[in-house]
């Protein structure tokens, strides 16, 4: 017989998994309602080292790279989680997406760290970190992505990827 809280563990892990694939058609949809809904109220968003704290702030992180994309199409892969009580949890993810500017397409690769907290009953995001594998131009794709300077986002100057080959802290 399975045990009542390794039931809980498994679904607890299945609404974390959910949570972070949610949030990747949530943000392809340009949906800030439906964001706020995923974050604690004093969440933390880390983007490439760019913080904002509480709802407010994220709000606005996240508004102004919606209104940068015309189109967003966020195709998530490995998604790992941790409970680490009965309340909180951490976890990764990774994933590739497809984004339209004014100015072209652009091709990227990510990776979150999470952590997260069960709040009014259902699990949200305390904190999410994203860092980029690379983001090119899908034209220079090809002659991007070798370089260190990989990640390329437009009206960004070039920089490298924050996650290098055995660099797994975090991940």
């Amino acid at each position: 017989m399975v045990a009542p809280d390794a039931v809980q563990q498994l679904l607890d892990r299945e609404q974390l998994r959910d949570l972070v694939a949610r949030y990747a058609l949530t943000v392809d949809d340009h949906d800030l309602v439906g964001l706020e809904a995923m974050f604690h109220p004093e969440a933390v968003f880390d983007r490439d080292g760019v913080v904002a704290h509480g709802w407010p702030e994220i709000a606005a992180v996240l508004g102004a790279s919606m209104r940068g994309f015309r189109r967003m199409l966020h195709t998530p892969h490995a998604a790992v989680v941790e409970l680490t009580g009965p309340d909180e949890a951490v976890g990764a993810s990774s994933g590739h997406a497809e984004l339209v500017t004014r100015s072209g397409v652009l091709l990227a690769a990510y990776r979150y760290a999470d952590a997260f907290v069960r709040h009014e009953g259902r699990w949200v995001f305390s904190r999410r970190e994203v860092r980029f594998l690379y983001a090119a131009s899908a034209v220079e794709y090809a002659a991007t992505l070798p370089h260190e300077d990989r990640v390329r986002f437009p009206g960004e100057p070039a920089r490298e990827s924050y996650i290098r080959p055995n660099d797994t802290q975090g991940y």
